[in-house]
C-alpha cells in the first residue's frame, strides 16, 4: 500500500506474519528513481523478518536531471542538501514509530547510491538514533563533524568492485573515517559488481539486520 509518514510518502508493507510490527526497515532509493526501484526488495527481507514493517518512500525532490525521478539532494550541494533531507527523514521516521508504537532501538535505516548515504548520514546524525544502518554503494557525506557522536548505530557498507558511478574507493574511506572516530563498521565487498545489489549483498545486509534487529 502506498501511505505517508510526516512530509514523505511512499510503499509500506504491513508484518507478513499480520499484528503489530516489531521493527521497522526503512529503504531508501538512490539519485534519480524513487521508491518503486527498491520495492521489491522488502519481500525476501520479510521471510527472515515476518514481524517487520516496511516504508520505502520517495525522495522529497524530482531530481535535477530526471523529472520523472527524485533525489534526496542536489549533486551539486552536499552539505546543505544532505542536511535538508535529513531533517524530512527524521521528521518522517518520528511520525512512524510513533504511529506503529516502536522504539529507534527496533529501527534499521537502509538504501542504495545516494539513499545509502542519507541511511549513513541519518543513522549517525539522528538525535535519536537507529539500531542498525546498511549502506549499498552508498559514501560518507561529510564526515568532519562524528567525533561526539554516542549512542552509535551498527553500521555495514556494502559495496561492488566494480562500480563506476560511486567508486569502490567511497567504501574504504568511509570506513577508516568511522574507525578513527571509534565507529565499527562491517565491510563487504562484492567482486566484479558494478553499481546495484546483488543477491549475495542482499543475503549479508539481511543477516547483518538478524544480529541486531527483532524479527
Amino acid at each position: 500500500m502506498m501511505k505517508s509518514f510526516g512530509a514523505l510518502s511512499g510503499h509500506f508493507n504491513e508484518p507478513a506474519r499480520g499484528g503489530a510490527p516489531s521493527s521497522l526497515i526503512v529503504i531508501m532509493h538512490g539519485w534519480g528513481a524513487d521508491a518503486n526501484d527498491l520495492a521489491d526488495l522488502a519481500y525476501p527481507m520479510s521471510v527472515r523478518f515476518p514481524g517487520a514493517a516496511f516504508f520505502i518512500p520517495n525522495a522529497p525532490d524530482p531530481c535535477s536531471m530526471n523529472p520523472m525521478g527524485r533525489q534526496w539532494f542536489d549533486l551539486a550541494d552536499t552539505t546543505a542538501g544532505p542536511a535538508a533531507a535529513a531533517a524530512v527523514i527524521e521528521e518522517s521516521v518520528a511520525a512512524a514509530i510513533t504511529e506503529l508504537g516502536l522504539a529507534m532501538t527496533a529501527v534499521a535505516l537502509t538504501g542504495f547510491s545516494q539513499g545509502g548515504m542519507m541511511s549513513l548520514h541519518c543513522g549517525l546524525h539522528m538525535a535519536d538514533r537507529p539500531q542498525a544502518v546498511v549502506s549499498f554503494s552508498g559514501a560518507l557525506l561529510g564526515g568532519g563533524d562524528i567525533a561526539g557522536i554516542e549512542d552509535r548505530p551498527s553500521v555495514m557498507l556494502i559495496h561492488g568492485t566494480d562500480d563506476q558511478v560511486v567508486p569502490f574507493t567511497m567504501m574504504e574511506a568511509a570506513s577508516t573515517i568511522l574507525a578513527t572516530h571509534g565507529i565499527e563498521v562491517t565491510c563487504v565487498a562484492r567482486p566484479g559488481l558494478g553499481h546495484g545489489i546483488d543477491p549475495d549483498a542482499l543475503t549479508q545486509a539481511i543477516d547483518f539486520l538478524a544480529m541486531h534487529l527483532p524479527g
